[in-house]
């Protein structure tokens, strides 16, 4: 069995210039790095981070570091009038930056129908493009659509296009699902998964933290070993600048976290998942 490809999603390095997140995930030994483009999580987005020029910068900063480059974080609401075109200007970036899965949070449940048009429109447009839009399972009501797994089977069979996949998220569970069993949960979601994010969670205060991973709630070593029977790459989430509230509502700190921290949590959690996989995750290159 080949070892899992196991990456960071750079919202942990909210606040920072690129440059920071992939020296930091480079010294941390992993080989896969995602940006972490998601409207409203990490501030607004400036439409020219699709563009060439960033991609170019991007580029630069993948052939500097060796990093490689398998998933594009790029929530939007995706029933919104002008997600299809908003979904063409990422799929388009994540062809110039090398990334096939672009990993995206749904919508409100009140508005499935306009999702799941705005789904059908998207699946071709990422087929073309040779991409995987992978739906996540969401994290506070904005994204409720899509909260477990039946929501999920769900919106894949109302779209029924190979180009749709799931993108799972234990972590998110956690805080708009508190009674589900996460772990349960995506295993169940595995079939029609594509892409996980790999997030741990402790509950402080009734507020939910992101800690290292393996310093949480959730045990992930069954989901990783079935990840890696199926060949599915993953990427750690782990937003320090974030927290969710009791009502799941995320909470954004006013300041971004010195890249010191984020290097540790990445270390330690590199070396609790290199235990529960019974190998080790040394960046090859």
């Amino acid at each position: 069995m080949e070892k899992m490809k196991l990456g960071v999603n750079s919202a942990m390095f909210d606040g920072h210039p690129p440059e920071v997140a992939f020296q930091t995930v480079r010294a941390a030994g992993f080989a896969y790095i995602e940006l972490a483009y998601n409207q409203g999580y990490v501030g607004q987005l400036d439409p020219a981070l699709f563009g060439q020029e960033n991609a170019a910068r991007i580029n630069d900063l993948k052939q500097q570091t060796g990093l490689k480059m398998h998933a594009l974080g790029c929530t939007i609401n995706l029933a919104a009038p002008d997600a299809v075109e908003q979904f063409r200007l990422r799929v388009a970036f994540a062809r110039l930056i090398g990334a096939r899965y672009l990993n995206a949070c749904t919508a409100r449940r009140d508005n499935r129908a306009a999702l799941i048009e705005n789904l059908r429109q998207m699946a071709p447009i990422a087929e073309e493009a040779g991409c995987i839009l992978c739906i996540e399972n969401g994290g506070d009501p904005d994204y409720d659509a899509f909260a477990v797994a039946e929501d999920g089977f769900a919106l894949l069979e109302a779209v029924s296009h190979p180009a749709v996949a799931f993108n799972l998220d234990p972590g998110n569970m956690m805080s708009l699902c508190p009674q589900q069993d996460p772990i349960a949960e995506a295993l169940t979601m595995l079939p029609g998964a594509r892409h996980c994010h790999i997030k741990d969670v402790m509950r402080l205060n009734g507020e939910y933290h992101f800690p290292p991973i393996g310093e949480g709630e959730l045990n992930y070593a069954p989901l990783l070993q079935a990840l890696a029977e199926n060949e599915i790459p993953a990427s750690l989430e782990i937003p320090l600048r974030m927290h969710r509230q009791p009502d799941s509502w995320p909470q954004r700190a006013d300041q971004p976290v010195d890249p010191a921290i984020s290097l540790e949590v990445l270390i330690r959690s590199r070396l609790a998942l290199e235990k529960m996989l019974g190998y080790r995750l040394a960046a090859d290159h």
